[in-house]
């Protein structure tokens, strides 16, 4: 067993030394907490402002709601404080901006965005850049995969946040530098006349307990959007047969059997409370008890009506809603048609009608997988991940889309005279190494004779964790006898969808499992 550093100190040069130790990082991590308070960067915003020559100051600036951390956002103030003084004296701003919770200190219209760093712009409550077609608001479950690969085939670039960072920072600020930089390092994709893509802002985490999620959502300016929804019994049945990866970094040795790794690949996360405890482990089989847990994963699912008041720039008639069976099997290519109408990006090409209705999620859990051989990487992916020259290898929350354009190929047709294996499994590699590979028969040779086994095992793996999944039935069935979760349930569908009842009651009226699920609870009352 490893040994800490305080029981090493002690023994090497004893007890006082080591009680030393002990208080420098118990100092370490008390100062660390502090920085991360809102009065301390409050009180470090003064500090800077009375150093700096800056003409504004703090008490104006705190009145615009303004909350400096950087150095460069009082040197771009102090350069623009003249058009500053007219911005925030104009009519525009007053007519606009008056009742804002968080003004911009600029006029948003006339910002070169390319000049402009992200951790500025947040400082100085610049909205985020305008380059993009509508957002995409809404919870998880919801049949998001699918409707992300069909608006790929249009030429979409999706914009959107990484995981939460376990540092302390604030995840909604760092979301903001992530959209941020993510619209600015796409421009020229999006922006050139004609545009060769579009982008979409996705907005489906609600970072209900960060302190600066209110700013967040504040900073994204008025467009038309898009809020796609799904039966809840439905979310609650996907989210239970979820098939979690420990990590989309993983890279498996091709010397691996398959065994070995579906073994590491195969793991459901099975949340559930011990008491007033939440825990969690990896098992093979997904499990019911999860649910109660998945109810209350409020970031992540069942919030849209909250989202939605979060999004105050965005008007309800600005609002399109649609239903998950409107995106599925034969309804999809007409679907697609009607929103490249309505959000003025590339219709479907009809040559590419059949691809409109295949399931996107059929090889979740199982692909995309990496493999290491002789300093080449070598990747399976499913070809629903890929669209014109975009190959996308890194499927976590996060993509970078410059990698997906510039790195990959399809090597399936070099490798194997064909296109694909089961219509969907493709190979590729980063273009680099491609450029050895094919020189080295070789090892061309002993992957081809390693993929030609362990494909096929694949796709027996892929059907035996479809067996696993549960039904709506199941859920029913289980809420119905743990009588306390049902009717918890019934509260978070209820608010969840508040906003949705507002709008379109005939989508909820049309979703039969929730249906079923409010008369079972009138059955209970």
């Amino acid at each position: 067993m490893k040994k800490s550093k305080t029981i090493k100190i002690i023994k090497r040069v004893g007890l006082r030394y080591a009680l030393a130790y002990r208080i420098r990082k118990k100092k370490k991590r008390i100062a660390k907490k502090i920085k991360v308070t809102h009065w301390y960067k409050i009180l470090k915003m003064f500090i800077l402002v009375n150093k700096a020559k800056c003409n504004l100051s703090f008490f104006f600036l705190r009145k615009y709601n303004i909350l400096i951390e950087c150095k460069a956002s009082l040197d771009l103030i102090a350069k623009e404080y003249d058009n500053i003084k007219l911005w925030l004296t104009s009519q525009s701003f007053l007519e606009k901006y008056a009742n804002h919770p968080y003004p911009p200190l600029l006029n948003p219209k006339k910002l070169d965005y390319t000049k402009i760093p992200a951790e500025v712009a947040w400082d100085l409550n610049l909205p985020l850049p305008p380059y993009y077609q509508f957002v995409f608001f809404g919870s998880h479950a919801t049949g998001n995969r699918g409707l992300e690969s069909f608006l790929r085939r249009c030429g979409g670039l999706n914009y959107c946040v990484q995981p939460p960072l376990l540092n302390g920072e604030s995840w909604a600020k760092e979301s903001y530098f992530c959209y941020f930089k993510q619209i600015m390092r796409n421009y020229h994709y999006t922006m050139p006349p004609p545009p060769l893509y579009f982008g979409y802002l996705s907005v489906r985490e609600y970072m209900f307990n960060d302190k600066y999620k209110d700013k967040l959502y504040a900073l994204i300016p008025k467009t038309n959007a898009l809020c796609l929804v799904r039966d809840p019994i439905g979310m609650l049945k996907s989210y239970t047969s979820y098939h979690g990866r420990p990590s989309f970094t993983q890279v498996f040795e091709l010397a691996l059997s398959p065994s070995e790794i579906f073994e590491e690949l195969i793991r459901y996360i099975d949340w559930h409370f011990d008491g007033k405890h939440l825990i969690w482990e990896y098992t093979k089989y997904p499990t019911l008890r999860t649910s109660a847990f998945r109810l209350n994963q409020y970031d992540a699912t069942f919030h849209d009506t909250d989202l939605r008041k979060a999004l105050i720039n965005i008007a309800d008639e600005d609002i399109i809603c649609i239903d998950m069976s409107e995106i599925v099997g034969k309804r999809a290519f007409e679907t697609m048609n009607t929103l490249a109408k309505a959000f003025s990006f590339p219709a479907p090409k009809p040559s590419d009608k059949e691809k409109f209705g295949i399931k996107a999620g059929l090889y979740e859990g199982v692909l995309p997988i990496k493999f290491a051989y002789k300093n080449i990487h070598i990747y399976l992916l499913d070809n629903v991940y890929c669209s014109d020259c975009r190959f996308y290898i890194e499927l976590g929350q996060f993509v970078e889309h410059k990698n997906a354009f510039e790195h990959y190929q399809d090597i399936t047709q070099f490798l194997f005279n064909q296109d694909n294996f089961y219509e969907r499994i493709i190979v590729c590699i980063e273009k680099k190494d491609f450029e050895i590979l094919k020189e080295n028969k070789k090892v061309c040779d002993e992957i081809k004779a390693y993929l030609l086994t362990f494909i096929p095992r694949l796709e027996e793996q892929r059907k035996i964790e479809e067996t696993k999944r549960f039904t709506e039935k199941d859920i029913l069935e289980y809420l119905k006898s743990h009588k306390d979760l049902c009717l918890e349930a019934k509260a978070v569908f209820e608010k969840h969808l508040t906003f949705l009842a507002s709008v379109r009651p005939d989508i909820i009226e049309s979703w039969k499992y929730y249906q079923e699920f409010l008369a079972m609870c009138e059955e209970i009352s």
